[in-house]
This record gives C-alpha cells, structure tokens and sequence, in this order.
C-alpha cells in the first residue's frame, strides 16, 4: 500500500504541476492557449490566476505530504484542513469532466459561448486543465486516503459503534440535524430543477443536459454530506466500517465548503453574476446556507472525531 500512495501521490504533483505551470505563464504576461481577455485588465487576469495557480500549489503541497516521510509528522490540522476541502472541490470534476465529454461526443450538448466580456480561450487549453483536474482528483484522493489510513488507523479504522458517545453529543445532534435539513432542501432544490421546476431560476432559463448533470452531482454532494453525519453521530448501523460515512461527509462537507466560501466574496462585493440561469436572490440565498450546512457538518465531524480519537487513546493506555 505504501507503493500506491507514492504513485497517487506523485500522480496528483504532476496533475497539479501542468496546471500551475499554465498559469504561471499567464501571470507572467503569457498567451499561450488564450485567444482574448475579454474585459478583464492584464492586471485582473493576473490575479485570477494567480489565486487559483495558489490553490494548485497547496494542492501539491498536500500531495506530498501524503507521499514524504515528513508529511507524517506536520501537524495535523495543516493536512486535514486542505485535505478536507481540497478533495471535496475536486470530487465533481472526475464525474462531469468525463461526462461532458461522452455528452458533447454523442451530440446531446454544445458547450455555451463565453458571457460578453469573459476571457475566450482555445478550445485545447480546457482539455489541459480539466484534464488535470480529473486526474488530481482521483490521484490526491487515493493518496489522501491511503495516507489517512496509515496515519490515523486506529481512528478512521473500525466500526461506527466502536467509540461511545462523547460529551459533546448532545450539541451534535441538534447541529447536525440542523445541518442536514438545509443540505437536504439545497439538495431537493437541485433535484427539482433536473425534473424540470423553476424555483429560483431565471424566467425562461432552461437546463440543458450539462446543467441537469451538474445538478444531480452536487444534490448527491449534499446528500451525501448530511446521510454520512447523521450516520457517524447516531451510530446507525453500529457495525457498519466507519470509514464509509466518514468518506462520504468528507466529500460531501468539502465540497459546500470548498464552492460555498469561494462564491460568496462575490455575491458581498454586490457583483449581480449569477450562475446558470439562478436567480440574483436564490443564488446567493443558496450560496449562504451551503455555507452554513458545510461549515455545521465539518464542525461536528471534527467534534466528533477528536472525541473518537481521545476513546481510541484511552483505550490503548488501557490496554
């Protein structure tokens, strides 16, 4: 296994260094795979990229803390934390990348033009970088994984009723219920626009097959989010390997994390973009309770881990 977690983890440094080194030369005033900036100033374009070029660079850095002996002594918040929202990002990507290839292929969609104003790129230069997605994606998730296990076995490991309920439970019942309602209606929302309901959409918006398929991975996200808490806080199926729920809120919470908290500084600077169609309103509603439920989930889950992690603990002194 220690072999596989070096080949995942240098599988995803590599994914993420095309991406980095693409826009790397953007931030230096390239053009290479651009054919117009649109409205946006060189010094915009910078920026833009050298944010998400940034993100990419922690996504190595995590990368090879999963893979290097070091990674095994930082702390761990400094892993967990991009590991928590990192994967969550990413996870939509491996399935829709893929899937709005085999659409656009069979003739069942056509990728929209650019809004008026937005950069244009050559059509290769998304090739390059949602292909790299695809790849760190499956690749920092395997390695993060592997590593998670090797690291935090004897936590991660064993079965949903194995740890007793800790002092916090009684908060983590009522957060977490709290947390899955909202995801549950966000994910029922997203669900109802694939069957063809309006609410909060635009007058005449449609959804094509492309934004149908959206809808449905990010409903599953958020499903996935709140079944995998409330399954880990109330011990459901106490025999049941704790990994699995575990798993699933882990992409599933850090996914709302991940796209909530970067969508929301432009809804506060008062820009109108709305996407796909949403209304201004819904779409920042939505924006802020995604928010809201992920940042609950991940609390709880980190309540409830660091209780797990104290029982596993005892248990081995007591030993």
């Amino acid at each position: 296994m220690q072999r596989g977690r070096t080949v995942a983890g240098w599988t995803a440094v590599g994914a993420a260094g095309v991406y980095v080194a693409l826009k790397g030369s953007w931030v230096a005033g390239g053009t290479f795979g651009v054919k117009d900036l649109g409205n946006l100033t060189r010094g915009e374009w910078a920026g833009d990229n050298l944010v998400t070029g940034g993100l990419a660079v922690a996504g190595i850095g995590v990368a090879l803390a999963a893979i290097r002996p070091w990674g095994m002594r930082v702390p761990v918040w400094l892993v967990a934390v991009p590991m928590w929202v990192g994967a969550g990002l990413l996870a939509p990507f491996v399935v829709l990348m893929p899937a709005a290839a085999a659409l656009k292929a069979a003739g069942w969609w056509e990728p929209p033009p650019p809004p008026d104003g937005d950069p244009t790129l050559r059509p290769w230069t998304f090739v390059i970088v949602y292909g790299s997605f695809v790849v760190l994606g499956v690749a920092l998730a395997v390695a993060l994984l592997l590593y998670a296990r090797d690291r935090f076995r004897p936590v991660v490991g064993g079965s949903v009723g194995q740890a007793p309920r800790g002092l916090t439970h009684a908060a983590q019942v009522p957060l977490a219920w709290v947390a899955a309602v909202i995801a549950a209606g966000l994910a029922v929302l997203r669900l109802s626009w694939v069957l063809g309901g309006t609410a909060g959409l635009r007058s005449g918006a449609g959804r094509d097959a492309w934004l149908r398929l959206q809808d449905t991975v990010t409903a599953a996200q958020f499903l996935c989010a709140a079944i995998g808490l409330l399954v880990m806080v109330h011990r459901w199926g106490p025999r049941r390997r704790f990994a699995v729920p575990l798993v699933a809120t882990w992409l599933g919470a850090g996914g709302m994390v991940a796209g909530g908290f970067l969508s929301m500084p432009t809804i506060l600077a008062g820009q109108r973009w709305t996407a796909h169609g949403q209304t201004f309103a819904g779409y920042a509603t939505a924006t802020f309770l995604t928010c809201v439920a992920g940042a609950l989930i991940s609390v709880v889950a980190l309540f409830l881990m660091v209780e797990r992690a104290g029982t596993v603990k005892r248990d081995q002194l007591s030993a």
